[in-house]
């Protein structure tokens, strides 16, 4: 199921998350609240930010144009 439209959606999701892991909103000095089950704002903003990460991959390995439906991508070649 390539998807160009899709496709570009992920690449600008993951990049303006990769900027964003490095800003002071998912990084803030010194600061622990609020807590998220005993986790600290940093914690578990990243535990989330990774996990949206590994799911827009994920939609993006599904839509990528290049991919080819038609080939087994189980086989090895040798």
């Amino acid at each position: 199921m390539a998807n160009p439209r899709l496709w570009n959606y992920c690449k600008i999701i993951i990049g303006i998350l990769v900027v964003l892991i490095f800003t002071p909103l998912v990084t803030p000095a010194d600061q622990i609240e609020p807590t998220l089950l005993l986790m600290p704002y940093s914690l578990w903003v990243g535990i989330l930010v990774s996990i949206i990460l590994v799911l827009v991959t994920y939609l993006g390995s599904r839509v990528h144009p290049g991919l080819n439906t038609d080939q087994k991508t189980d086989e090895v070649d040798g």
